[in-house]
């Protein structure tokens, strides 16, 4: 049976090459299956919540974040527990030349080519940088989301997907101010993800992040300038931000092409509530090929996913218990036939338009007959 020890003795991690530079000094490397964050003197401290190492640490060496082997072999070394795991991280440690004791690790299921590293000044001029991989097509959750797994069993569900964020903040943090930018960088990647609308994999509603993401906060204990507290209000906190954003976008578009506009369709919109049912509403003498090309001419218009976005909005407002179903059914009718639909004539369309009594299957139906309409009009516009 192949085991973890196989793969790391056989795996060639004799080069070392500079990927990038951060703040206080921090050089980027890529090696192996990391991207090594070295410091260039003891004189920092981290706080991680990464499995190996996590916590706080004095006079690290380096973080590193390394892509998981995959298969059955990564599989079985995280069903040992975390002794195994921790072993496993020790020893791929040492073979990148670190001093296991004093490396932080990191793991996801990324690759760290599509790492980005992104150095920002706040309006203080305290410099701060960040180096981040993500992706959450695979593993994208929701706070509060149906758990996945089961602690009296050691079950879980493997689903990839991690955001690793290790940032960087020139300046002597106390530990409450490293706490803060910890929380300053996972509120702001919540901000990037509810922005690109997300899903989450196991609930109808947008995701947080994943399960399994893990931050690192380095502080330079070298610096004369000395933070105890990061308001929120503040040029420093501001920095953070901007920098865990656009890190963020940047790894996000590189690793999955999960960019603005590729999720400004109505098809990944209506993704999360699982909206599979479309077709299964036509009734309507059209071949294969007229279907696919009225879908297309669909996804491009950007006025028709503004409409799926409002009504998706409303289900949303419903489901959180803003307004009641009844409500939202009324205000989701309004937008798609006063924005969306041509006039519906037909008694049956017209029929069954009206009998739906849940947002959600109005979008449905509503989509279907755009669908239909799109059809229809180029027919028409061929002569058809």
């Amino acid at each position: 049976m192949l085991r973890w020890e196989d793969i790391v003795n056989a795996e060639d991690t004799s080069e070392r090459r500079e990927y990038g530079r951060m703040c206080s000094g921090i050089t980027v490397f890529r090696q192996g299956r990391a991207l090594v964050v070295l410091m260039p003197n003891e004189r920092f401290r981290t706080l991680s919540s990464g499995f190996t190492n996590g916590g706080f640490m004095d006079s690290p060496q380096a973080v590193i974040n390394v892509t998981s082997m995959g298969g059955k072999v990564e599989y079985d070394c995280m069903r040992a527990g975390l002794k195994s795991y921790d072993e496993m991280n020790n020893v791929y440690a040492g073979r990148l030349g670190l001093d296991p004791e004093r490396t932080v690790h990191l793991g996801t299921a990324a690759n760290m080519d599509n790492a980005a590293v992104i150095n920002k000044v706040s309006s203080d001029g305290v410099k701060v940088s960040i180096a981040i991989t993500g992706g959450i097509r695979h593993n994208g959750g929701r706070s509060g989301d149906p758990t996945t797994y089961d602690e009296s069993a050691a079950r879980y569900r493997e689903d990839p997907g991690t955001i690793i964020s290790i940032m960087s903040i020139d300046a002597d943090l106390s530990d409450s101010a490293m706490f803060q930018a910890m929380l300053m960088v996972t509120e702001s990647k919540s901000c990037v993800i509810q922005e690109l609308q997300a899903r989450s994999l196991y609930s109808v509603g947008i995701a947080t992040g994943s399960g399994t993401d893990q931050v690192a906060i380095i502080s330079n204990r070298n610096s004369d300038n000395k933070i105890d507290t990061i308001a929120r209000d503040s040029g420093l906190a501001r920095a953070i931000a901007e920098c865990a954003k656009e890190g963020l976008r940047e790894t996000f578009d590189r690793q999955s092409g999960m960019t603005p506009k590729d999720q400004w369709d109505p098809l990944v919109l209506m993704s999360r509530y699982n909206m599979n049912a479309i077709r299964d509403e036509i009734r309507f003498g059209a071949t294969m090929d007229e279907l696919l090309s009225a879908l297309e001419v669909i996804r491009k218009d950007s006025y028709s996913t503004a409409v799926v976005s409002a009504v998706l909005n409303v289900a949303d407002d419903v489901r959180n218990g803003l307004i009641t179903e009844e409500e939202g059914v009324r205000a989701a009718k309004a937008f798609v036939e006063d924005l969306a639909l041509d006039e519906v004539i037909d008694p049956v369309e017209r029929l069954r338009l009206d009998s739906n009594d849940t947002v959600i299957d109005l979008l449905s139906y509503a989509c279907a007959l755009k669908l239909i309409q799109t059809v229809r009009k180029r027919r028409a516009e061929d002569g058809q």
